[in-house]
């Protein structure tokens, strides 16, 4: 029987990738949409998602280079402090929106917000390059900012 251990996200059916990021996303949305109803749901939120990037960072060999590993870790740690955080709460109202507009329309502010990270770009950070990178279109598969 294979454990996590032995499971690369290279070694995965591309279709079984795609069914694990979209039902860690739903419930994380879900559970976010239940968190303004009972606040206590955030706390649930948190722990999906350090879930979420645990499995992630193990599926990419125990790295933290890899963009989907970096998505998952930023989203952990802004969800945690907007969830713990006294006075950050406005953070999951971002992040409830930022998610809907990644499931309904495929465009992820956060990952977004990523690629402007030094070690995610190979260009200068100029303000051409910030409007390229917010303002093209949703991409199916790997997002490469328009020209």
């Amino acid at each position: 029987m294979k454990t996590l251990r032995s499971i690369s996200w290279e070694n995965m059916i591309p279709e079984a990738r795609k069914k694990l990021v979209r039902r860690f996303w739903i419930a994380t949305w879900v559970l976010l949409l239940l968190g303004w109803l009972h606040p206590g749901y955030f706390s649930l939120v948190v722990f999906l998602s350090l879930g979420q990037a645990l499995i992630f960072f193990q599926l990419f060999n125990r790295q933290l280079r890899p963009f989907p590993v970096q998505v998952r870790v930023t989203y952990f740690f802004w969800v945690a402090i907007g969830t713990f955080v006294p006075g950050c709460r406005f953070l999951m109202l971002i992040t409830t929106v930022g998610l809907a507009g990644n499931l309904f329309f495929r465009y992820c502010p956060l990952a977004r917000m990523l690629y402007l990270a030094p070690w995610n770009r190979n260009e200068p950070l100029t303000l051409d390059y910030v409007r390229r990178v917010f303002l093209s279109p949703p991409a199916k598969g790997a997002f490469i900012p328009g020209s």
